[in-house]
């Protein structure tokens, strides 16, 4: 078995600085390493050609005349690619020290400035020239975090696609995969065909460590350049120029805390009591800042106009909060261009939330309603959504930046060679009337506003940044049916789904969410946090350490390789404050972080502050909440 592994050089966006005036990252110093998810990739790739060896010496093998072929365990072997500049063969050595048995380097100036689709264009093609049965991904990378290579690879090769695997197995077939994967508020078990393309996600394993011995040994061996003139006589498709979206400036979206402390000894009803009232004088409880964010009454929509569509996505049969706050955006965006606002809903039996839509903005519903559409699924839902903008052409698409959001938008993206932006946190119309598409990196600390050349934009948006229009029950909307006669059977088959915990959801749009940091001591200790959690109605979240310990499910870490919320009051309890735990946060209005060390750095990045017991302090927070409430 040939298992290809992609892997990218980041740069530590922990040690990034941002320079306002010139309006650029200094990466000047900043050590770059393989990215963290590549690197458990890497790692279940080596066990993987392991594990198939054994099992294939283990079986009679058996040619077209019918004789046994010997066993031969080196025909299994993981080749390890890479794009980009020269050091990056660094990245490759690494790879190599950490098992991989070939290293490959994509190298050469037309490379460079390549956003996703032309970097998936590019690693497709010298995939196809070494060949493979599997081809293994990091979810995404720590810098962009757009997790839209992996998608666009799998459709540029026509491959079977599993994003975010947190376990892999090959089965007693040697020719499918039964993979478990992680979503919003659970895990699916699948079955999967080869060739298949593969993300992972940061629970797949441990990452292999490389010894000093192993990386001198790796240096010694050769490492293949494949030049662009390889893998097309037209350079234009790499590179800058075959990127269909480009940034057009960067800008700081640091906020600004103010960092007010106080110290609660032996007098917590009185310090608690002080803080509440505080934030409820900075508007903690009252609307958002935000200027999107308000309820709103939407204006009238020009219905030949050009039109912006919100995929609607479905979660346990019915409309994600988030559906709504995208069709809220659309309804201003659709204003401005003198367009209108349609919703494409896929699923079964789910022609009654046309309704709902329609209240919420939607002045046309695309309707694709079929049983084999009853749960997601990549290549059906792709096939659908591609069709249907071939047909009508719209302005923009829009789709919720989630598990199956962030899976499904970039193949819809390769089938129709257009530019996608992920995971916005904002959409604006330029002068020009392009949609302007904001796009958080490298950590959250900076944003680029994103153009695309290819009609439609596309781009996927963060549940919580935008607020939805108020529904008015007496809108209507046009429904109009999507031929689903010719879906044919996915790659993928559904054998199993765990849903643990609806919280991983509501993350998405809480107005508040209450943290759990190590600082709280043991998993017994949580129900006094679910006490204050209950009172402010609002989900749990957690660092990774306590995932990582299981106290609480994956699905609520918030962080670097957890999820990023924007709810208007956060509070962490017994939370450090690491930077890979801040990333996840910088989009709440107001923090609020409580610490028995007055030198935690969370207290750097929390408007308010609270220096004491945790067990003592809680308990007092939760009475001046009450109190509040009263």
């Amino acid at each position: 078995m040939k298992i290809i592994v992609c892997i990218k050089q980041v740069p530590l966006v922990e040690q990034l600085k941002f320079d306002p005036d010139a309006k650029r990252l200094v990466r000047d110093g900043v050590p770059s390493e393989i990215n963290a998810f590549d690197k458990r990739a890497i790692t279940r790739a080596v066990e993987l050609k392991k594990e198939f060896g054994v099992a294939a010496s283990s079986r009679d093998m058996i040619d077209s005349a019918g004789d046994k072929i010997p066993p031969r365990d080196n025909a299994s072997e993981v080749v390890v690619i890479t794009m980009g500049p020269p050091q990056a063969r660094d990245a490759l050595y690494e790879a190599l020290a950490m098992g991989a048995d070939r290293a490959v380097h994509l190298l050469g100036k037309e490379f460079a400035g390549a956003d996703t689709l032309a970097t998936a264009r590019a690693l497709a093609r010298a995939c196809q020239k070494i060949g493979y049965d599997l081809i293994f991904c990091g979810k995404y990378s720590t810098d962009a975090e757009t997790a839209q290579v992996p998608p666009m690879l799998a459709e540029f090769l026509d491959a079977a696609q599993v994003m975010g695997a947190t376990k892999v197995q090959v089965n007693a077939d040697g020719k499918s995969l039964t993979i478990v994967r992680e979503l919003d508020d659970g895990f699916e078990t699948l079955e999967c065909a080869m060739p298949a393309v593969l993300s992972a996600a940061e629970r797949l394993c441990k990452p292999a460590r490389a010894t000093p011995e192993d990386l001198q040994a790796a240096k010694q061996k050769e490492i293949e350049i494949i030049e662009p003139s390889a893998l097309a006589s037209d350079l234009n498709l790499f590179g800058a120029a075959g990127s269909p979206t480009w940034v057009t400036e960067i800008y700081s979206i640091e906020p600004k805390r103010r960092r007010v402390l106080r110290v609660a000894d032996g007098n917590a009803d009185a310090v608690t009591q002080e803080v509440v009232r505080d934030l409820a004088q900075a508007g903690a409880f009252g609307a958002s800042e935000r200027a999107d964010a308000e309820f709103f009454a939407p204006g009238e929509q020009n219905l030949q106009g050009e039109s912006i569509w919100v995929v609607a996505e479905l979660n346990a049969g019915n409309l994600r909060p988030v559906t709504f706050e995208l069709l809220g955006r659309a309804t201003q965006l659709a204003e401005k261009i003198g367009g209108n606002v349609a919703a494409v809903l896929i699923g079964h039996n789910v022609s009654h939330l046309a309704k709902t839509l329609a209240a919420y903005g939607a002045t046309r519903v695309y309707l694709a309603d079929a049983p084999a559409l009853s749960a997601y699924a990549t290549e059906t839902h792709t096939a659908i959504l591609a069709d249907a903008i071939r047909a009508h052409h719209p302005y923009a698409a829009l789709i919720p930046s989630t598990a199956n959001g962030r899976d499904l938008a970039p193949r819809v993206a390769a089938r129709l060679n257009i530019g996608l932006t992920g995971d916005c946190i904002g959409l604006e119309i330029d002068d020009q009337k392009r949609l302007v598409q904001l796009k958080p990196a490298f950590g959250g600390n900076i944003v680029a506003p994103i153009l695309t050349k290819t009609r439609p934009a596309m781009a996927t948006i963060r549940a919580g940044m935008l607020r939805a229009a108020a529904p008015d029950p007496g809108r209507k909307a046009k429904i109009e049916q999507l031929p689903v006669d010719k879906l044919g059977a996915p790659r993928t088959r559904i054998t199993a789904t765990e849903m643990n915990t609806p919280a991983g959801v509501e993350l998405d749009s809480a107005r508040a969410i209450v943290v759990v940091g190590m600082g709280v001591g043991a998993p017994e200790n949580l129900p006094v946090v679910y006490d204050l959690a209950a009172v402010l109605r609002a989900p749990l979240g957690a660092t990774r350490r306590v995932v990582d310990a299981g106290w609480l499910p994956r699905q609520l870490q918030i962080g670097l390789t957890g999820r990023s919320v924007a709810p208007r009051l956060y509070i962490t309890i017994g939370v450090s404050g690491k930077f890979n735990h801040t990333v996840g946060m910088q989009r709440a209005e107001f923090v609020l972080a409580i610490n028995n060390n007055p030198d935690a750095d969370i207290f750097k990045h929390a408007d308010y502050g609270i220096v004491g017991d945790w067990a003592v302090v809680v308990p007092a927070l939760t009475r001046a909440f009450k109190n509040a409430r009263a």
